[in-house]
């Protein structure tokens, strides 16, 4: 996926308001109504937001899932900080998998600087960013989830359940104080799950807004991952899990 700064800018706003007319976002980006209907346009065809009469908005609701290439957008800032944390658990020659969320796919640009690293992942988008950057890259195949670029069922597990990657970075939509993660998409959630079973470590990437959440779907606790990482520290937490600073 490539955007533009202003376009970039323009999802952030989107992020914070939830919904903004194009005269607001124009204000808010110092340029011309015209410019923003184009990069609205754009975005829209990235399904990156909805076009509304007027604006534009940005799905968003507790227990119900939001797209991946929504999702792709949201809290970048943080995702990004969470991936520099994470990275400093990159070696080279690693096997590395990562699930299928949007906060994992910010690792890309750090496993490429390593070398003779092999990457499986499930996230078309992912596998596309990664061969860009030259990574040996696997993507395991399947039928879309909800229509994303997000690959499962009985193709991707039994590809899942041959594969022993040393370290796995996953994330999840909720995470609840006394360590349950949690996400509304039972598909997801049955993927990760295998996942884990065969990771030599494990490692969950949780930005802030996910804190003191519970969605439907239950995947496990904090004291089954070996680290977690996030983008400020959660001082309600109780776990005795490695947290990465």
């Amino acid at each position: 996926m490539s955007i533009t700064k202003r376009q970039e800018e323009i999802l952030e706003h989107l992020n914070e308001h939830i919904f903004l007319t194009v005269e607001r976002l124009a204000e808010l980006t110092f340029t011309s109504a015209s410019s923003i209907r184009r990069d609205l346009s754009t975005l829209q065809n990235l399904s990156l937001i909805k076009r509304t009469h007027g604006g534009a908005s940005i799905f968003n609701a507790v227990n119900q899932a939001i797209p991946l290439n929504s999702r792709m957008s949201k809290n970048i800032t943080e995702k990004q900080r969470i991936a520099k944390k994470a990275a400093s658990l990159l070696r080279d020659g690693q096997s590395v998998m990562l699930d299928g969320s949007s906060t994992a796919g910010f690792l890309v640009p750090y496993i490429a600087k390593h070398k003779d690293m092999i990457l499986f992942t499930n996230n078309m988008h992912t596998a596309i960013n990664a061969v860009n950057y030259g990574i040996t890259t696997h993507c395991i195949g399947g039928f879309s989830v909800d229509h994303s670029a997000v690959l499962s069922g009985t193709q991707a597990y039994r590809t899942i359940s041959e594969i022993y990657p040393d370290i796995l970075f996953f994330s999840s939509k909720s995470l609840s104080r006394s360590g349950v993660i949690s996400d509304p998409i039972q598909e997801e959630n049955y993927i990760r799950s295998l996942m884990l079973e065969n990771a030599k470590c494990s490692v969950f990437l949780c930005d802030s807004e996910k804190f003191d959440s519970e969605a439907l779907y239950g995947l496990t606790t904090l004291e089954n991952i070996d680290v977690c990482v996030f983008d400020k520290p959660y001082p309600e937490l109780r776990t005795r899990c490695r947290i990465l600073d």
